[in-house]
């Protein structure tokens, strides 16, 4: 029976970054994984052709603007990100494009083409958000979540006032205040979209977190599994394990403590002083045993939601790169990092989500993706190019449930490159040589805890978010269970690449443990401006 000092349940990145944290501490840490590799939402595979490498779930990261790169000096560990000039582009079908640089005063001129005030909006906004309360962005992610009241009494001055009155605002309200042309006005509520986020009241203070980070999208060279890649090796280092292809069906409790895990087949891997889960709240539950949480805390935790909407992703393999129409209006959208397309005006997005919550396919499809050979060669055969679409979709159908999909992938498949082939006429069938279509069902069943397809871990809403996320009692990383916390997306700050649940959770056990840290935490969140 093997023992380690402590057992993460799930090799994602926020499982990862807990455990290389830890490892580094000088613990003897044990990675247990359901799939057959590590890696979540950081899988890279060649789904569509040999030689053709496509990141299954994330592809945009921002993992390098909070610490944990730096703190684990990822980068001997051979992580390197790209950061492609053009970070957005937004294709219309009246031809037109809105391009976002690294430089703010490129994506004014962008923007002034289309609206001179949202131009000079966007600058205020970039200078806000981006560059003055910078550092209070990372510290409200990277650190335990702290009551409302008392985060609104630490953010002081003009500035920190007009930040907090964005959380009073609904998402679309936050957008429509900024900016006045309706081009500009998709774009915001595409990216928000993006993050499972939806038209809901109390929602708008996530503008000023997309602004933060909206020019700091990063591409893993060699694909996104090469950040899980680099995590596992500092735990292998640390005299550890990763060991995939072990389903954990139950944490062993003994006494009220967490003592290890037991997976599939009846092993029994014990753990010294704590278990991390990084998978879902409610998985999390059931394994260590509702009778341990109360019936008060599991009727919470049931009530947890999870996204109301799913991406369906369409892989291709290339001999060109997509040229999109818009780049007529402007060169540089085919030279853009993240590309949208599909809405041009406000109520398109309405449509889509009525329908998407009516289990249908939307009347037009829409989302974002990326030909990520553009900037890392490596992902193709040389001369070749690989491409994606993500476009928001229901995670099951009103005729024939979520099993729906596997019957109806050629369908959408051919519906999803007819769609984007009118925005890029040159994805002809002498240019695509290879398609592979994901959908929100694969969603689940390569990611278990993405339930439902919720590819950021669940719901992004004003009850299950900061303090209140996954419930109150939980939201400072630990449990009931005595040795057993929370390391995943369905914690602070949530889903997408930051490691922030991760690196929040290490800072909990090192504490409670009494564990000497060789890192120096972020302070609590603070602003005086």
């Amino acid at each position: 029976m093997a023992t380690f000092d402590g057992i993460v349940v799930g090799g994602g990145h926020n499982g990862l970054t807990c455990a290389a944290y830890l490892a580094k501490a000088g613990l003897k840490i044990a990675v247990v994984e359901r799939n057959r590799q590590i890696g979540g939402g950081c899988m890279t595979e060649e789904v569509t052709l040999p030689g053709f490498k496509h990141n299954i779930h994330s592809n945009f990261h921002f993992f390098e603007e909070g610490p944990v790169a730096g703190d684990l000096q990822l980068e001997r560990y051979g992580l390197r990100y790209f950061y492609p000039e053009v970070q957005h582009g937004m294709a219309f079908r009246d031809g037109t494009a809105v391009c976002i640089h690294l430089d703010p005063r490129k994506t004014a001129a962008s923007f002034a083409r289309f609206s001179k005030h949202d131009a000079e909006a966007y600058l205020d906004l970039h200078e806000k958000f981006a560059v003055k309360t910078r550092d209070l962005m990372n510290q409200a992610l990277y650190g335990r979540p702290l009551p409302p009241q008392e985060m609104m009494g630490r953010i002081k001055g003009p500035l920190g006032q007009e930040f907090l009155s964005y959380g009073r605002l609904g998402l679309y309200e936050a957008v429509d205040k900024n900016f006045e042309d309706e081009h500009i006005r998709c774009v915001f509520k595409a990216f928000l979209h993006a993050i499972t986020l939806d038209n809901l009241p109390n929602l708008g203070s996530y503008l000023p977190r997309l602004m933060s980070r909206i020019i700091r999208l990063g591409l893993a060279q060699g694909g996104a599994a090469a950040l899980t890649r680099a995590l596992g090796r500092i735990v292998e280092e640390g005299g550890g394990a990763l060991m995939p292809g072990k389903h954990v069906e139950g944490i062993v409790v003994k006494d009220g403590r967490a003592a290890g895990v037991r997976v599939a087949g009846g092993e029994v891997i014990e753990a010294a002083r704590f278990v991390a889960s990084g998978v879902d709240i409610l998985q999390t539950v059931r394994m260590a045993g509702e009778e341990h949480f109360g019936a008060e805390l599991c009727q919470k935790v049931k009530n947890f939601q999870f996204a109301g909407h799913s991406l369906v992703t369409l892989h291709l393999a290339l001999n060109e790169a997509p040229s999109y129409t818009a780049a007529k209006f402007d060169p540089d959208m085919n030279r853009a990092f993240n590309v949208v397309f599909g809405a041009d005006r406000s109520e398109d997005f309405t449509e889509t989500f009525e329908a998407i919550k009516q289990s249908e396919l939307p009347p037009k499809f829409m989302g974002n993706g990326a030909c990520n050979t553009l900037f890392d060669p490596s992902m193709a055969p040389p001369g070749k190019h690989m491409a994606f679409w993500w476009p928001f979709a229901p995670y099951a159908f009103a005729d024939g449930g979520a099993e729906a999909w596997d019957r109806r992938k050629k369908e959408v498949t051919e519906r999803l490159l007819k769609e984007w082939r009118a925005f890029a006429p040159n994805l002809t069938e002498r240019n695509v040589l290879g398609t592979y279509l994901f959908t929100p069902l694969d969603i689940e069943r390569s990611c278990i805890n993405m339930v439902r397809g919720s590819h950021h871990g669940g719901a992004y809403l004003p009850s299950q978010l900061g303090a209140a996320r996954p419930t109150t009692e939980l939201s400072q990383y630990r449990t009931p269970v005595k040795g057993l916390y929370l390391c995943g997306a369905t914690s602070h700050s949530g889903g997408a690449i930051t490691g922030s649940p991760g690196y929040n959770c290490a800072n909990t056990i090192t504490e409670e443990l009494e564990i000497k840290r060789w890192w120096t935490p972020l302070p609590p969140p603070s602003f005086e401006g």
